[in-house]
């Protein structure tokens, strides 16, 4: 069960999840503020191979992701989600501010590396799986994609609107100033000033025979493909639209709008829905056969022949497939801490998070790089192939099709974790660490 957050003396009824919801908008939004007029921005700097350098910024800041989010996790288990939140935040602001006087593409690299890896993502899942009990988990991160969204969707619409008028630097400027809205809002929440029982420094234990699991290895790789479909499918966006169809900066920061928007709603409705009728497994295997079709569609001349607006409507399909896998696969987190760890929730979703920052930091450059040598349909080519693999990866591990006929598991009772935690202090491996190692032999 979800620990009780400190009693709020809030004067208005911020729900407990408010602080996760507030800093993932922030973080997203100077994301979503950059991406669409970095092209612009290195063009007028007068920056040869403009895909390559956008490539290579992106990557830059997933790298730092990365190796950050085992960090955060650890941080958030150890001295508490709140904490672990706020002090992401005030990484944010530092460097999304730094990030208006770059100058040179080595200077951006060098400062959205910084601001990549004072993520607040992994504190602020950690957060939602604290103050919500387990039923309501996919409501949570249904929430929290839609801060996602709406940080794209205010941030594309301040590029569209305020960009002729403020420019890169000012633009930047904004985002700075919403981080640090969000660590002030984050620094006087209870749950910050008080602490909670669930702060108190835990033991954590089982982690890593978590990690070892089946159920982990197909949670991190599933990751992994859901971060390199995101990242390369905006990278790509922005790259196309102006590229091969002669787009404007206003014009492609309207483009991440209506991306939003649409996603907006399926956030707040339909993928909670589905998951609660279908399960995690089967959401998540109908989501990951659907990114493989508009990806198909954009890697062939049909992607000219629809022109601009047609281009942005596939990539809308393609969002919405790749966003319900995100919530679908983001939801295993909760469910392989509670089963195989003590106190590790936060441990577990750092790793996996991990993975998926892997996939966003090298989709970017892959992807750019395969555009600007092998033409613009190659990018969709690779994409397909690591989705394919991973959908291959869950039938060969044997989690599908057993997990997709099957009610998802309800998570554990206390002494049933105990119990386990005990086997593993005596040496033993989870049930499920030992299907790696024993399913071809039939062990369960």
């Amino acid at each position: 069960a979800a620990t009780d957050p400190p009693r709020r003396r809030w004067a208005l009824p911020f729900p407990p999840e408010s602080p996760a919801l507030i800093c993932t908008f922030a973080d997203y939004l100077g994301l979503s503020i950059l991406t669409p007029s970095l092209p612009f921005f290195l063009a007028d700097l007068g920056v040869a191979d403009v895909e390559l350098w956008v490539g290579a910024v992106l990557s830059a800041q997933y790298v730092a992701i990365v190796l950050g989010n085992p960090a955060w996790g650890a941080v958030a288990d150890r001295f508490g989600v709140y904490r672990a939140l706020f002090w992401s935040m005030v990484g944010d602001t530092v460097f999304f501010a730094a990030t208006a006087a770059a100058r040179t593409p080595a200077a951006l690299i060098g400062i959205r590396f910084c601001a990549g890896g004072c993520s607040p993502l992994v504190p602020a899942l950690a957060l939602i799986f604290k103050v919500m009990p387990a039923q309501r988990v996919p409501v949570g991160i249904g929430r929290y994609s839609l801060a996602i969204c709406g940080g794209y969707a205010v941030g594309a619409a301040a590029v569209g609107a305020l960009y002729a008028a403020v420019g890169f630097a000012g633009s930047q400027l904004i985002t700075g100033g919403a981080a640090a809205a969000a660590a002030i809002f984050t620094g006087l929440d209870p749950g910050f000033r008080k602490g909670s029982a669930g702060d108190a420094r835990p033991q954590v234990s089982g982690v890593s025979a978590a990690l070892r699991t089946a159920h982990f290895a197909v949670y991190a790789t599933t990751q992994f493909a859901i971060g390199w479909s995101m990242n390369a499918a905006f990278a790509v966006l922005v790259v196309s639209l102006s590229g091969e169809f002669g787009w404007t900066v206003e014009q492609v920061g309207f483009s991440f709008l209506v991306v939003a928007g649409v996603l907006m709603v399926q956030f707040i409705w339909t993928v909670p829905t589905a998951v609660n009728l279908l399960g995690v497994e089967r959401v998540l295997a109908i989501s990951l056969l659907g990114l493989l079709v508009p990806a198909a569609v954009l890697a062939t001349p049909l992607r000219i022949a629809a022109g601009g607006v047609g281009f942005v409507g596939i990539i809308v399909v393609h969002f919405i497939f790749m966003t319900a896998a995100q919530l679908a696969a983001t939801s295993r987190a909760r469910t392989i801490g509670a089963r195989y760890t003590e106190n590790g929730t936060g441990a577990v979703t750092g790793v996996g998070r991990t993975f998926f920052a892997l996939g966003q930091a090298l989709s970017p450059a892959a992807s750019l790089g395969a555009y600007s040598r092998l033409g613009p349909g190659s990018p969709w080519i690779i994409h397909d192939a690591v989705i394919a693999a991973v959908i291959v990866l869950h039938v060969a591990l044997g989690i599908w099709p057993k997990e997709l006929r099957e009610a998802p598991p309800p998570t554990p009772a206390v002494a049933d974790v105990k119990a386990q935690h005990h086997q593993e202090s005596a040496g033993g491996l989870s049930p499920a660490a030992l299907e790696i190692g024993g399913r071809a032999a039939g062990k369960k």
